[in-house]
């Protein structure tokens, strides 16, 4: 028993690191801060301003809730591409021939990604406290990191999905981008959802993101684990389903692919 738990974790963990390695071994140290300081940086920017045009003035609620969306990205897109890219490198077949059980090889993926995304958000709070002035002295900031690492888990889920989706289409990446887009407008990032319309206020709460961003708002307000611990209940229980539903996705393309021996072809 124990030998097996070992075996897990060793392939678990050897998953993450040559599926994190493979995607920036190939990138500078310029290239690696710009894209995870520098876009996120002018697209706040961008977000700050278009704000203020509409009659927004509260700058650090944008700001704020684009950084609880930097590990989101992070899960989102190097997941995504961590998966969908054994298709168009030709080593998909490696993978689904490989003995080693399908739960360590499918999630390890993400452990890197969102070991980064975490780190990210969180050099990214401690600017912005430095820039803005923000008073933290009131704010329960273990709460507050856990808060972070469980947006970059939950929304891992994401990342899982569209991996598995992109495994059977060429436009995979076209969707997420789309999809990315739309979590700027509806997971309460750059304005409250409540100013959604019904609908979409409502398909919200279907998405990760929404309830952590909310919780990790309150704790910036000075609020208590008794304030939020319903909002992270939910947030993790969505989380899960989005990652249990790329799962299953994942092993009905390997069943099918055994049947049509296509999977690979591009």
């Amino acid at each position: 028993m124990i030998k097996r738990v070992v075996r897990l974790v060793r392939l678990y963990f050897a998953q993450a690191w040559l599926s994190y390695h493979g995607r920036f071994a190939i990138t500078n140290p310029f290239g690696y801060i710009t894209s995870k300081i520098g876009f996120p940086f002018f697209l706040m920017i961008f977000f700050i301003f278009m704000g203020k045009f509409v009659g927004f003035n509260d700058p650090l609620y944008i700001v704020i809730g684009n950084i609880l969306l930097i590990p989101a990205n992070n899960g989102m897109a190097g997941i995504t591409l961590a998966i969908g890219d054994e298709r168009q490198w030709g080593t998909l077949s490696y993978v689904l021939g490989s003995p080693a059980p399908r739960g360590p090889l499918f999630v390890g993926r993400a452990w890197f990604y969102i070991l980064d995304g975490f780190v990210t958000a969180l050099v990214g709070f401690v600017i912005v406290a430095g820039i803005f002035h923000m008073d933290l002295s009131q704010v329960n900031l273990i709460l507050l990191m856990l808060v972070a690492l469980l947006i970059a888990i939950t929304s891992s889920g994401i990342g899982f999905l569209f991996g598995s989706i992109a495994l059977l289409s060429r436009d995979g990446w076209t969707i997420l981008s789309t999809f990315i887009s739309a979590l700027y407008i509806m997971v309460g990032v750059n304005f409250p959802i409540e100013a959604l319309p019904g609908v979409l206020s409502k398909i919200s709460y279907g998405l990760p993101l929404t309830r952590g961003v909310m919780a990790a708002r309150l704790l910036l307000n000075g609020a208590a684990w008794s304030d939020i611990s319903s909002l992270v209940a939910g947030e993790a229980l969505v989380g899960g389903i989005y990652i249990l539903i790329g799962y299953v996705i994942f092993l009905i393309i390997e069943k099918r692919s055994t049947i049509s021996g296509t999977l690979d072809a591009m």
